[in-house]
């Protein structure tokens, strides 16, 4: 596994992405997702992606599933990394979602959480 999942408040979700996503790291993502949005309407995610080394054939195509089916369902995504190199994951990520996408570093981190539970 290349995630780990924590709650950050009723319809939030944060994400810590290492190492390579596989398929199965979507199959873990998902069902918690889409409960949070049956739950909530709404589903906010922080994203921390300072370790990402890139995705899987199978996993890549498991986000853009998962993007296409619940474009609407995502009201804010924060995406935090230490390489600001990444910050094009933020720029990239709007075609693909409704949500207000925000980029931080990840010496931001707190501002990003607060953020993503509509805490600024």
């Amino acid at each position: 596994m290349a995630l780990t999942i924590s709650q950050l408040g009723d319809a939030a979700l944060e994400l810590n992405v290492f190492g390579k996503l596989q398929k199965e790291d979507y199959e873990t993502f998902i069902p918690k997702a889409e409960s949070r949005i049956a739950k909530q309407g709404k589903l906010d995610l922080l994203i921390n992606v300072s370790r990402l080394e890139g995705w899987t054939p199978s996993a890549l195509w498991e986000d853009l599933k998962w993007d296409a089916k619940h474009y609407s369902d995502v009201s804010r995504l924060a995406i935090v990394s230490d390489d600001n190199n990444k910050e094009w994951m933020a720029t990239l990520s709007k075609p693909f979602t409704g949500a207000e996408v925000e980029y931080y570093p990840a010496t931001e981190l707190d501002k990003a959480r607060r953020w993503v539970r509509h805490q600024d």
